[in-house]
């Protein structure tokens, strides 16, 4: 290393860019993480002991390449004035990503303060919103420079005409709830969700799956399962489509915080992540747009693709576990073209489904497609629905009464059971073509006071017990992260 390239070094340390200072990842690579952005200087030998600086800015939202260029390192003042246009690009592109947003009322007074409560919020979050309040009559001179208007409920009225006036931007109104409450953390989810169904495409509520998985990405698929007496966290790295790397957390209870805390440890061992190309999350929940809702992991409506992406700069996908099972389970074999996966913990409140239609994952509206927990309960059974989920009887009848609703709406080839105790296809078959009984031989009536007849058996698919059913959530995971490197849409918005 020659005496320009050593002060080079020393100079690039004592930088700082938003107070940010450049992490040596190696003696080669520096990195400067500003949220929106990941700057890297890397350096590379040439000739006669000199080197070049190689200077490249990433878009963390969709990982373009937005700044690159070289220089060599025998001009320590000419690798200064460029490594100073690499700060000014990163500036731009933080005013680009800046997402400004107005709030209005009648005079503003009522607005100003709950504009800095959400600011407040949005800086929590590490989420790119400037909030700035206004009255209706100065908002309507001023409001172009605002990508959404939010409208406090005494405005409420103007809501056609500020659309009318500002089209390209978002308008809608804050419900009265949460103005009047105060309620900042909602109405901040409220925009996130505004503007994720307003930036997706229309047909994001089904994903297509190839079954040709060979490819020459790194791809980190990260697991959060619910076991029965503890939860956990995982972690595989496939390598052109080879795992090269796992392992394993295990705990009493998860939280979507343990996610950074291992990929953390991660970067610190085993696996440098900030040479992947995805990360693929599978978790417990509703996930929409990155963002997962089940209370009782953390809390509803965590943002977790966001988290992650800006955190690490690495494209992330999140995606409900018992979805990426299903396709874990369509993918592994080539006889059938649509599959049914369901999966229920003994004990546990609901269980999951996931479903594949001639090769399409199905999601739906919201991502809702697949919780059973609206209508598992619904059922007659020959015990309360509670007791019913601490025994296996109870446990074979919300199995059967799941398949019976799934083959009426679906009629998949294969419906795959990832039950537990329910391990006897056979006798799931009988359960679903049979008349439901109580223990003493009973007819059990459905709500119309009818019997609860079986399925003709011939109707009824083939019946498969999932004994890998993480092994599943792998592969599926993996394979959804590899479509969605594939897809432009999901290349252009980053979080699916």
């Amino acid at each position: 290393m020659n005496q320009a390239s050593s002060a080079f070094r020393t100079w690039l340390a004592s930088q700082r860019v938003r107070g940010v200072a450049p992490v040596a990842v190696s003696e080669s690579n520096y990195r400067i993480d500003v949220g929106s952005a990941v700057a890297e200087v890397n350096l590379w030998p040439y000739e006669n002991d000199v080197e070049i600086a190689e200077y490249q800015i990433t878009r963390t939202s969709d990982g373009e390449v937005i700044f690159f260029l070289h220089v060599l390192l025998d001009d320590l003042s000419r690798a200064q004035e460029l490594f100073a246009e690499m700060t000014e690009a990163l500036e731009d592109e933080r005013r680009h990503t800046t997402t400004h947003v107005l709030l209005c009322c009648t005079s503003a007074i009522t607005t100003t303060l709950f504009a800095h409560k959400m600011n407040e919020v949005a800086q929590g979050l590490s989420l790119d919103y400037d909030f700035t309040a206004m009255s209706i009559d100065r908002a309507l001179q001023e409001g172009d420079r605002f990508q959404a208007i939010l409208l406090a409920p005494q405005a409420s009225h103007m809501r056609t005409r500020m659309a009318e006036t500002y089209p390209d931007a978002l308008v809608f109104e804050i419900p009265g709830k949460i103005f009047g409450t105060y309620d900042a953390a909602g109405a901040v989810r409220l925009l996130m969700h505004a503007f994720r169904d307003a930036q997706m495409p229309a047909q994001h509520g089904s994903v297509r799956v190839a079954r040709d998985l060979s490819n020459d990405k790194r791809i980190l698929i990260i697991t959060l399962i619910t076991l029965r007496t503890s939860s956990r966290l995982g972690y595989r790295l496939y390598d052109h489509g080879r795992p090269t790397a796992q392992g394993t957390v295990q705990k009493q209870k998860l939280d979507y915080r343990d996610v950074e805390d291992l990929l953390e440890t991660m970067s610190a061992r085993d696996v440098r992540v900030e040479d992947l190309d995805i990360i693929g999350i599978a978790v417990p929940g509703v996930a929409y747009h990155g963002v997962v809702s089940l209370p009782s992991l953390l809390h509803d409506d965590y943002d977790l693709g966001s988290h992650i992406q800006k955190r690490f700069g690495i494209r992330t996908s999140v995606d409900n576990n018992c979805n990426a099972a299903a396709v874990g389970c369509y993918v592994g074999q080539d006889t059938y073209e649509s599959v049914m996966f369901y999966r229920h913990e003994f004990g546990h409140v609901a269980g999951g489904l996931g479903t594949v239609i001639d090769g399409t994952l199905l999601k739906g509206r919201h991502n809702l497609a697949g919780e059973p927990k609206y209508f598992e309960s619904m059922f007659s059974y020959s015990q309360s629905y509670t007791d019913a989920l601490w025994s296996d009887e109870g446990m074979l009848q919300i199995a059967r009464n799941v398949a019976l609703a799934g083959i009426s709406l679906i009629s998949p080839e294969a419906f795959y059971f990832a039950v537990d105790t329910v391990d006897d296809m056979d006798e799931l078959r009988r359960a679903i073509t049979s008349t439901a009984t109580n223990p003493n031989g009973e007819c059990l009536l459905a709500p119309n006071g009818k019997p609860l007849l079986g399925l003709p058996d011939d109707l009824v698919p083939s019946l498969h017990v999932v004994d890998d059913y993480v092994e599943r959530v792998y592969l599926g995971e993996m394979a959804l992260c590899l479509q969605k490197l594939r897809d432009p849409n999901y290349r252009s918005l980053g979080i699916a």
